[in-house]
């Protein structure tokens, strides 16, 4: 149903003089305030857990053909299907398959002077795909991301457990640095804020990294909780008024084949 609205285009694929027919797929339409405020009036609704877009719009509307227009008045659905809130399910098995492995964290510090090097900083350190060994530990992974604002070394793929303090050891660049914590992957720390913060307001990178403010007076949120928050967030979306969906519909083809 949404992209029927859209106009065709005739497009020479291999640049031959040969046409074909296609849909505008490079058109969006991106509602302003006032545009729904004159076409239409909305409410609220709390997805529930494991509810398709169509089922939501059966719903709302007594037919899913209308599951399209959640996409287009919702700023935190733009992305598509895949911005829609996950299943309690699913979203257990993006967190084992995404953020599986070790968070290794390191303590970078001045080591000669408030303009000197930082010790153990990943900046510059490591080669993605590269093998890291644990000194003490033994364990072993795959580097596959540098958080550098958090001072961490995402490792998977692994063998054993790395622990802290140990150097871990790059097998290629021959790179290494000194843990000072090791987190499972996904429950490593997201951000940090400053303990006893109730909003939990973010501390910058540049305060962590330079000592700005001690470890001790940090708290954070962890992978696991900002991702549940965020999908639990996504799940309240802005929908159109039934008695408003038809004019809703129609204005948005009107605008979309301009």
């Amino acid at each position: 149903m949404y992209f029927k609205q859209f106009p065709k285009v005739d497009y020479d694929f291999n640049r031959t003089g040969v046409v074909q027919r296609m849909v505008d797929l490079y058109r969006s339409v991106r509602p302003l305030p006032s545009f729904l405020d004159t076409y239409s009036a909305y409410g609220f609704y709390n997805v529930k857990n494991g509810e398709r877009p169509d089922i939501v719009s059966g719903r709302l509307y007594g037919t899913s053909r209308y599951y399209w227009t959640f996409f287009v008045i919702n700023d935190h659905l733009h992305d598509g299907y895949r911005a829609w809130p996950l299943s309690q399910e699913s979203l257990l098995d993006y967190m084992l398959k995404e953020y599986r492995g070790f968070a290794i964290e390191t303590s970078p510090k001045v080591t000669s002077g408030p303009d000197g090097d930082f010790e153990n900083s990943l900046s510059g350190r490591f080669t993605l795909g590269e093998t890291v060994i644990g000194s003490t530990s033994n364990a072993s992974g795959t580097v596959t991301k540098k958080i550098a604002d958090l001072s961490q070394l995402i490792v998977q793929d692994t063998t054993g457990t790395f622990t802290a303090p140990e150097l871990i050891v790059g097998q290629t660049s021959t790179n290494s640095v000194s843990s000072n914590r090791v987190y499972k992957y996904i429950d490593a720390p997201y951000y940090y804020y400053k303990a006893g913060d109730a909003l939990k307001r973010p501390v910058t990178s540049n305060d962590f990294i330079t000592g700005g403010v001690n470890h001790s007076q940090l708290e954070f949120v962890s992978n696991r909780a900002y991702l549940e928050d965020q999908n639990d967030s996504n799940a309240t979306i802005r929908y159109v008024d039934p008695a408003f969906i038809n004019k809703f519909s129609k204005a948005f083809k009107d605008l979309i084949n301009r």
